[in-house]
């Protein structure tokens, strides 16, 4: 009797450092894994945006802020594009593709005891991002001493049991092995039952006291988690916000506040799928103005800029809500119009070249100078092209063609038109 008590405190003993352990694990890799998220956001916008060699000073600014300490960015390819510091590919860990997205290492980097956390990034590469171990070994420590502490109380208990096992006492020690047994897998509501001989009350009041500790140790670490999981989800917030506002800045046009070409290649793919996939027509018109380079190159450039702001503001307010219209370069434009037939794309181009010619004529300009009008060409998804590619050029094909022969019209592309 005194070896199966002795015996089954001891098992209920490992299984609640078991636990304990495991519980610790989660928690620090859960926490590792929402930081190297927060990071691998600011990579992916470093990396879509540069060169190999912006990529390298983009990432060493970013380790500047301290919330990690060493960073290595690997291409699609699985080839080094950055990292910071230098001496990180030092190690044969942040030297090697990570096996997984979600891979963990200790190493050292620079005499500092640290973790790794393997991300994927957008573009289809990786990157280890290196946290200071510290606090998270600092926690382990205390977790660990905690579940000794319980460990060693438990193979107290089971000791001084084992000295009062006896007849009358023994229906009570059973409860009080079954309380351990519990509390081992991981009920921390057990309790024993105070009342019998004065031993077994002493017994059971310390099993219990072991249960209300450990009870407290567990909300203590849940407060902690919970901490640590706001702050993560209150940067990775921040993070977001700051990522929105960069793409916004790096899809417009600073002259005229309108979207640019590579906001208007993004949308112009996406809206080609859904055309494929729905059979919904799809339009995309070229605009240029005409005479523009005398007016600009005679009156000023200041007077140009005010001419191409009056234009976007003129060419933005009578699109619909669905449109995109983009300062595709110089004095031309672009207008990407959903949803629409052939003729009615043409009808939207027409009234947007009247609507052009409005706009500039309130410009002040010096005799003999005329205020610009505009040219337009228009191409139809699928009739003149299938691509995104295939639709500009076509589309441009049909403006050449206006500005060959004879300026501030509108032409749909035509097979035969060409612009050379």
């Amino acid at each position: 009797m005194v070896l199966m008590v002795v015996g089954t405190t001891v098992a209920a003993c490992a299984a609640l450092i078991f636990v304990g352990y495991q519980i610790n694990l989660i928690e620090v890799g859960e926490a590792l894994q929402g930081r190297a998220a927060a990071v691998a956001q600011r990579l992916n916008l470093i990396v879509a945006e540069g060169s190999d060699f912006q990529t390298q000073e983009s990432v060493d600014r970013l380790l500047g802020n301290q919330s990690f300490i060493a960073a290595v960015v690997f291409s699609p390819s699985r080839e080094i594009i950055a990292s910071a510091p230098s001496s990180a590919l030092l190690g044969p860990v942040l030297s090697s593709w990570p096996i997984s997205d979600d891979q963990i290492e200790t190493l050292s980097v620079e005499s500092v005891r640290a973790l790794a956390v393997a991300v994927p990034l957008a573009t289809g590469g990786r990157a280890w991002i290196v946290f200071d171990r510290g606090p998270y070994t600092e926690a382990e420590r205390r977790l660990r001493r905690a579940w000794a502490v319980v460990g060693l109380s438990a193979v107290l208990v089971a000791l001084v049991v084992s000295l009062f096992v006896g007849g009358s006492a023994r229906k009570r020690l059973h409860s009080i092995r079954d309380t351990v047994e519990r509390l081992g897998a991981g009920d921390l509501e057990a309790r024993c039952v105070e009342s019998g001989p004065a031993e077994i009350i002493e017994v059971a009041r310390g099993v219990n006291k072991m249960a209300t500790n450990m009870g407290a140790l567990m909300k203590e670490l849940g407060h902690e988690r919970s901490a640590l999981e706001q702050q993560v989800s209150g940067r990775t917030r921040e993070l977001e916000q700051a990522n929105r506002l960069l793409m916004d800045i790096a899809n417009r046009d600073a002259l005229t506040g309108l979207a640019n070409r590579r906001r208007l290649e993004m949308e112009l793919e996406r809206n080609i799928s859904f055309s494929k996939r729905t059979g919904q027509p799809l339009a995309v018109i070229m605009m240029d103005l005409d005479n523009f380079k005398i007016v600009n190159d005679t009156a000023g450039h200041l007077v140009g800029d005010n001419i191409l702001r009056a234009v976007a503001s003129t060419l933005r307010s009578r699109v619909r809500v669905t449109d995109l219209v983009v300062r595709w370069g110089g004095d031309e434009f672009c207008i990407l119009v959903p949803a629409t037939q052939a003729q009615g794309a043409i009808a939207a181009a027409e009234s947007l070249v009247d609507a052009v010619r409005e706009a500039t004529s309130a410009v002040n300009l010096p005799a003999p100078l005329e205020p610009p009008t505009a040219s337009a060409g228009v191409a139809c998804f699928p009739e003149d092209g299938e691509d995104p590619h295939t639709l500009i050029l076509n589309a441009d094909a049909a403006l050449y063609q206006v500005k060959a022969t004879g300026r501030g019209r509108v032409l749909r592309y035509s097979p035969g038109f060409s612009k050379d």
